[in-house]
């Protein structure tokens, strides 16, 4: 009997499942299942109300160095689309959650390094990447305002609603 060693377990299942089994599996940060937010849309329901836009505290203090949209390099006039906010930060700051929530992903997400993501319900998400260190894990219930990560020195901030990406700037405090 051939005993399988670690490479050729991953092998065989991503041969089987692809490469979403690398990111579906349990995550480092924590074993366990999500929970749904309380709140949490089924399908059918209407997605998000308005009534947290522009009312959403900041994720992290910093100043915002690319914006939601197209996005055109300066230097090559090549044009990308940018599905959030990089906002620049000291090193080690706290990045908050900026409503309360469920922390439903909290691992390293390649393209995005580490990276947490928690529902607010109403089939609202806020994605949070690039970070430093995370202090949540998969599961855990956060508040507004709680720590949930240090920072790089950079914050990749998300806002999706109806699992489509919007412009988080529309829904944090106007600075």
């Amino acid at each position: 009997m051939r005993r399988w060693s670690c490479s050729a377990a991953a092998f065989a299942l991503l041969a089987v499942a692809g490469c979403a089994a690398l990111y579906t599996g349990s995550p480092r940060y924590a074993r366990g299942r999500a929970r749904p937010a309380s709140g949490t849309s089924r399908p059918g329901q209407r997605a998000a109300d308005d009534s947290r836009r522009g009312s959403l505290p900041w994720p992290a203090p910093g100043q915002v160095v690319t914006r939601f949209g197209t996005v055109v390099d300066p230097k090559y006039g090549t044009t990308t689309k940018s599905s959030g906010i990089d906002i620049i930060t000291r090193s080690g700051s706290q990045v908050v959650a900026v409503d309360s929530g469920v922390v439903s992903f909290a691992d390293i997400f390649m393209g995005y390094g580490r990276m947490v993501i928690i529902d607010h319900g109403g089939r609202i998400h806020s994605i949070y990447s690039k970070l430093g260190d995370v202090k949540v894990k998969v599961g855990a219930a956060v508040a507004r305002g709680s720590t949930i990560a240090l920072s790089g020195d950079t914050l990749h901030f998300e806002f999706r609603v109806g699992g489509k990406s919007v412009d988080p700037l529309d829904w944090l405090v106007p600075r």
